[in-house]
């Protein structure tokens, strides 16, 4: 009975582990773009890959990860007519909720350049200030489902992204 007890405070361990038993991680995500009125793109479907560089932390307000991203939103149709692809490059800072459960919400604060495949009806490539938060929710101490909302505001070009994705830890 103990040597089941003790299998079993094993595996829980490892559910409940930190972000920051890992220097690296990855994620792959699935994202959906709400676009301000201003841009006159219909909202769209999209894709996203992140490099997140881990950082041990004590307290809330030290910074537990810098997240390099990169978002993809492909052929979002004008509302007045044609279309352009959205690529999105960003450098987040990321302060993790640590707590003993396998939830862990975190915030986010970033900076970032977005790009059109084609500027029509007044759409300019430029730079945005990025704010949000996500939560992940550990399979496995390497393993992780996250989910993810982020204000973009970049002058007239503004978005809301939403975002879920699986999330790979690596490295020690």
């Amino acid at each position: 009975m103990k040597k089941i007890l003790l299998a079993l405070c094993a595996v829980w361990s490892l559910q409940a582990a930190d972000h920051d038993l890992y220097n690296h991680s990855v994620e792959a995500v699935g994202s959906y773009s709400f676009n301000d009125d201003d841009m006159l793109l219909k909202d769209n479907w999209g894709w996203g890959l992140r490099y997140n560089y881990n950082l041990p932390t004590e307290n809330f307000w030290e910074v537990g990860a810098y997240q390099f991203a990169f978002d993809y939103q492909f052929n979002e149709d004008y509302i007045g007519g044609g279309d352009s692809s959205v690529y999105r490059w960003g450098l987040n800072a990321l302060w993790y909720a640590d707590n003993a459960s396998e939830m862990t919400p975190y915030a986010l604060l970033g900076v970032g350049a977005q790009f059109f495949s084609h500027n029509e009806h007044g759409t300019d490539d430029g730079l945005f200030a990025a704010i949000g938060g996500g939560i992940e929710y550990q399979l496995r101490g390497d393993f992780s489902l996250v989910g993810e909302a982020k204000y973009l505001y970049g002058g007239d070009e503004s978005a809301l992204v939403t975002s879920v994705g699986v999330k790979y830890s690596f490295g020690q």
